[in-house]
């Protein structure tokens, strides 16, 4: 009896201990699958950028920015956005999102440009850091703005930068 119950306790602790150390495992990958959401949403560059914004340009104009950017911009500067507010009403939601971000990640200044021009947007605000442009949160290929061909930067605050669209 004494060594049925020894073999019951060593298989107990050993499966505590397997699922103890599976559990750190995946959490571990779950920590950087979902670290960007435990991350602020929104920066306090985006949020001064947004302030300029509403001091300095003119209102209800389009801007392109990450999801929940596009909604502080909305409520803090009064500008329009590509994706947000009531997105599932938008004609064609999902390929505006698809858009929104490709003019992100795209290392192309011209498909940016041109994705930008086929919505009516005027301004880009973005920022050198993860974020949910559509859909995940991914790093922005920021470099195609600096082409002055395509984008002009008007304002930049810390790390968020607002370019114009040019000829938007």
């Amino acid at each position: 009896m004494e060594e049925k119950f020894r073999l019951i306790a060593a298989a107990v602790l050993f499966a505590g201990v397997l699922a103890v150390a599976s559990q750190a495992y995946a959490y571990k990958n779950m920590e950087n699958e979902l670290a960007p959401w435990y991350g602020p949403m929104i920066s306090q560059d985006e949020i001064a950028a947004a302030m300029w914004a509403d001091e300095n340009l003119a209102h209800w104009q389009l801007f392109s920015a990450d999801l929940f950017a596009c909604e502080m911009l909305t409520a803090v500067a009064r500008q329009y956005c590509s994706v947000g507010g009531a997105w599932e009403l938008a004609d064609n939601a999902n390929q505006r999102f698809a858009d929104n971000e490709k003019v992100f990640t795209t290392p192309s200044a011209l498909e940016a440009w041109q994705l930008s021009k086929k919505y009516g947007v005027k301004y880009v605000l973005v920022e050198a850091r993860q974020s949910f442009y559509g859909y995940g949160y991914k790093l922005p290929n920021a470099g195609k703005f600096s082409d002055t061909k395509y984008f002009r930067l008007i304002h930049r605050v810390g790390r968020a930068s607002v370019y114009e669209v040019v000829g938007a």
